[in-house]
C-alpha cells in the first residue's frame, strides 16, 4: 500500500513538473513569427532583431528583417534553444563577425540567400566560429556575387560536408579549387548560374556533382593536365542537365572510371556518336531525355558492359524512320541496343515506336535481362507478337498512353516474372476471356487499365462478371472511378461496376452487333480507299502543289507557311552588352516553346571566320531578330550585320526582319541606316511590367509568322 502511495505521489510530480514547464515556456511572437512544434521551426519576419522562441524551436528561419551587422549578441535571445538549422535570407546584411556562430554549437545546416548586402570577406571571417564537425549542409543562394575568393573554404580543412549549393548567380567560370580543403563532400551543386567554363581542380572529395543550368556547351574536362589522372576520383554521379552541350565523343568522359549514374538531359545534342561511354567503365545509370534536337543515333552510341539503366524519354526520336534524308541512316534497329545486353530498365517514354512488329522486335531482340520496360506515349497502335515473351526477367511494363485497342491473345502469354502492368490511357474498349492468360491476372500485384474507352456492351461482360467473382478489384489501380462507359450514348459514364448485364439480356441478336458490322464494313472500304490514295499519293501531292503554286504566282508571289525548310527558326543579332538580356529572358524563352534559335557562341563553326559563320547562319534560319539599343549603335560589327540582313529584307520583305527595341536609343547615336530602318519596319518595344506578356506573346507570332518571297519573275 504504501509503495502504492509513493508510486502516485511521484506521477503527480512527473505531471506536475511538465505542466509547470509548458506554461512557463517562452511564448511564440506572433505578430512577426510563426511557430510549429510539429516541425520544431520558427519563421520570424519584419524584425531588427532575433527574439526569444519556444524551446522546442531548433529551426529557425530570418526573412526579410533588418539585420545589418550579425555578431555573436545577435543571437542570445536563442542561445539556450540549441539550434540545428538557421536560414538568412533578404535581411540586409552587411557583415558577419568572426564570433557570429560561436553559441551555436549545434548547428548543422546554414543558408544564407538573397543577402545582396553581404561582404563576402566577412561572411569567410564568420566560418571561424563554425562548428564544422558538426556542419552538414551549406546552402549560399542568389547573393548577387559575382566571384567567390579561392580562400572562401580554407577553414574547411580536413572536414565533410553532405550537401554544399551554391546556386543562382552569373559566373562564367567555376574553379573548383576552393573546395580542396575539404575532405569529403557528398553533393556538390553548383546550378542556375552561367557557367561556361569548369575547372576540376580541387574536386576530388566530391562525390556527387551538380551543374544543372548551366551553359557548358562541352563536357568539363576531369583529368589532370600534368598527371592525367583523375580529378574526381570519387565521383559517382554527374548531372549536366539543361546545358547547351551539342556533342559527345569517345573523349568526353575521360578519367570518371567511377562515374555510376550521368545525366544528360535538356541539351542540344544532335548526334550520338559511337563508343562515347568507353571510358565510362562502372556506368549504372545513364539519361539522356528531353534532347528534341536528337536526330542520329549510331549502331554503337549506347555500347557498354556496365549500363543497367538507360532512360531516352520525352525525345520525340523517330524509331518509325531508319533512314532520313539522302537515305542517311538515323539509327540501326539491330544495332541499337546489341551492344548493352546488360540493361535492366528501360525508358522510351514519349518517342516514336516503329510500326512495323518486325522492327520492333529487332530493337528489343538483345534485351534478355530487361525487368522494367517503359513505353508510355509511344504511338504505339499496335502490339507485336512475341515481343515480351524474349524478356523472361521482365517484372514491370508500362504501355499507359498509347493508342492500342486491341491485341492477340499470344501478346501477353507465358509471361511468368510480369507483376506490374500498366495499359492506362489507351483506346481499350473491351476486355474478354481472350485478352489475358488467368495465370497473369492472378499473379499481378498492379494493374492499371483506368481511363479507358470502355463500352458497356455484352462483349463485356466476361470483364464485369470476373471483376465481381473474383479479388482482381484489389490490384485494380484507380478501380472504380476511372473505369467508366463512353458507349452506348444511354450507358455513357455508367461505372463499370455498376454495369451487370444478365444472360437473358445477351442471349438474343443485338443491333450493337449489326453497327459493329457496319462499322467493320465501313472500316474495311475507308482502307481500300486509303490504300488506293497511298499507292497514288505522289501524283496527288504533286498536283496540289502545282495548284497551289499557279495560284500565289497569279498573285506575284509565292507564300511560305512555315520554317521547315530552314535548319534554325531564327537568328539572333545583338551587342555584347545585351547579352545578358538576350540569354536570361529571349533565348530561354523562344526555346521554351521548341523554336530552334540561332546564337553565335554556341552555334557558329569552330575555325571558321566570323563573316563567314554569320552570312552561312542567316542563311539557314527563316527568321532574323534584331536587339537593339544604344550599344547596338555604337558597335562596328553590329552595324556590319544589319547592313548584311538589309539584303535578307529586301528580297523577302519586312516579316523576315523581326526588331525589337530593348532600350530606347538616344538622338546622339541614331544612324541614317537605321532611322531609315526604323521608319520602314515596324518594330517592337521591350517594356518590362505590365505589357510584358504581350510583348513575348507578339515575339512568339512574329517568329511563326510566314512571309513572302519577292514575284516568282525574279526567282
Amino acid at each position: 500500500m504504501e509503495m502504492l502511495h509513493t508510486y502516485f505521489l511521484c506521477l503527480f510530480w512527473i505531471i506536475y513538473v511538465e505542466v509547470w514547464t509548458e506554461k512557463s515556456d517562452v511564448p511564440c511572437l506572433e505578430k512577426f513569427c510563426n511557430c510549429s512544434k510539429n516541425h520544431s521551426s520558427a519563421r520570424c519576419r519584419r524584425l531588427t532583431y532575433i527574439p526569444r522562441v519556444p524551446s522546442y524551436v531548433v529551426k529557425l528561419q530570418l526573412e526579410n528583417n533588418v539585420l545589418s551587422r550579425i555578431n555573436m549578441d545577435t543571437f542570445r535571445n536563442v542561445s539556450n534553444n540549441n539550434l540545428t538549422s538557421l536560414t538568412f535570407r533578404n535581411n540586409s546584411i552587411k557583415v558577419l563577425t568572426a564570433d557570429a556562430f560561436q553559441e551555436l554549437k549545434y548547428l548543422r545546416y546554414l543558408q544564407i540567400s538573397s543577402e545582396k548586402m553581404l561582404n563576402i570577406s566577412s561572411l569567410k571571417m564568420s566560418f571561424q566560429s563554425l562548428n564544422k564537425q558538426l556542419m552538414e549542409n551549406m546552402s549560399f543562394i542568389h547573393n548577387g556575387w559575382t566571384m567567390l575568393p579561392m580562400d572562401l573554404f580554407s577553414g574547411f580543412k580536413n572536414y565533410t560536408l553532405k550537401n554544399l549549393f551554391i546556386t543562382d548567380y552569373t559566373f562564367l567560370n567555376f574553379n573548383g579549387s576552393m573546395m580542396s580543403q575539404f575532405s569529403k563532400i557528398d553533393k556538390l551543386i553548383v546550378e542556375r548560374n552561367e557557367i561556361v567554363f569548369l575547372n576540376a581542380t580541387g574536386l576530388h572529395s566530391v562525390i556527387k556533382l551538380i551543374l544543372t543550368a548551366n551553359n557548358l556547351f562541352e563536357i568539363p574536362n576531369f583529368c589532370s593536365e600534368t598527371t592525367g589522372q583523375s580529378l574526381v576520383p570519387k565521383l559517382i554521379r554527374l548531372d549536366l542537365t539543361e546545358n547547351a552541350i551539342r556533342k559527345l565523343h569517345p573523349m568526353s568522359f575521360r578519367c570518371l572510371e567511377n562515374l555510376r549514374i550521368l545525366i544528360l538531359d535538356k541539351n542540344r545534342l544532335a548526334v550520338l556518336e559511337n563508343n562515347i561511354l568507353s571510358h565510362l567503365t562502372s556506368l549504372n545509370t545513364l539519361s539522356i531525355s528531353w534532347t528534341p534536337y536528337l536526330s542520329i543515333i549510331k549502331k554503337r552510341a549506347f555500347r557498354s558492359h556496365s549500363l543497367k539503366v538507360l532512360r531516352f524519354a520525352n525525345n520525340r526520336f523517330h524509331f518509325d524512320k531508319e533512314r532520313g534524308k539522302r537515305n542517311r541512316y538515323l539509327y540501326n534497329s539491330s544495332e541499337l541496343f546489341n551492344y548493352t545486353r546488360s540493361l535492366t530498365t528501360l525508358d522510351l517514354t514519349k518517342n516514336h515506336m516503329p510500326k512495323d512488329p518486325v522492327i520492333f522486335r529487332k530493337i528489343f531482340y538483345p534485351l534478355v535481362n530487361l525487368t522494367e520496360l517503359i513505353l508510355q506515349a509511344t504511338h504505339i497502335a499496335i502490339l507485336p507478337e512475341r515481343l515480351f515473351q524474349q524478356m523472361p526477367l521482365l517484372h514491370s511494363l508500362n504501355l499507359k498512353g498509347n493508342r492500342i485497342t486491341t491485341w492477340n491473345r499470344s501478346v501477353f502469354g507465358n509471361l511468368k516474372s510480369l507483376r506490374k502492368l500498366h495499359l492506362d490511357g489507351n483506346y481499350i474498349r473491351v476486355i474478354n476471356e481472350s485478352s489475358f492468360p488467368i495465370q497473369l491476372l492472378q499473379s499481378l500485384t498492379k494493374f492499371d487499365i483506368s481511363h479507358n474507352e470502355f463500352w458497356c456492351t455484352c462483349a463485356q461482360k466476361w470483364f464485369v462478371d470476373y471483376c465481381r467473382s473474383s479479388n482482381i478489384y484489389k490490384i485494380l489501380i484507380n478501380w472504380p472511378i476511372f473505369y467508366a462507359c463512353i458507349y452506348p450514348e444511354n450507358k455513357k459514364h455508367l461505372l463499370l461496376v455498376d454495369y451487370k448485364p444478365t444472360d437473358a439480356d445477351c442471349s438474343t441478336w443485338s443491333p450493337i452487333l449489326t453497327i459493329i458490322i457496319v462499322i467493320v464494313v465501313s472500316l474495311f472500304l475507308v482502307t481500300v480507299v486509303l490504300i488506293l490514295m497511298l499507292n497514288c499519293q505522289a501524283n496527288i501531292r504533286n498536283l496540289i502543289y502545282l495548284f497551289r503554286v499557279s495560284k500565289w504566282k497569279r498573285k506575284g508571289y509565292i507564300r511560305l507557311n512555315s520554317s521547315e525548310s530552314f535548319e534554325y527558326d531564327a537568328f539572333i543579332i545583338y551587342c555584347e552588352s545585351d547579352r545578358k538580356w538576350v540569354h536570361s529572358e529571349l533565348l530561354k524563352r523562344l526555346e521554351a516553346i521548341d523554336l530552334k534559335v540561332c546564337v553565335h557562341y554556341r552555334d557558329f563553326d569552330v575555325g571558321e571566320s566570323i563573316t563567314d559563320n554569320i552570312t552561312n547562319y542567316v542563311g539557314k534560319s527563316w527568321k532574323v531578330i534584331v536587339v537593339m539599343s544604344n550599344h547596338f549603335t555604337k558597335s562596328e560589327w553590329c552595324q556590319w550585320e544589319l547592313d548584311l540582313v538589309q539584303e535578307r529584307r529586301r528580297r523577302h520583305g519586312k516579316e523576315a526582319l523581326i526588331l525589337i527595341m530593348q532600350s530606347e536609343i538616344d538622338s546622339s547615336h541614331m544612324t541614317n541606316s537605321i532611322r531609315s530602318l526604323l521608319d520602314t519596319t515596324p518594330h517592337l518595344q521591350y517594356q518590362q511590367g505590365l505589357g510584358e506578356d504581350l510583348f513575348w506573346s507578339v515575339i512568339t507570332k512574329a517568329v511563326m509568322k510566314p512571309f513572302k518571297d519577292p514575284p516568282t519573275a525574279i526567282l
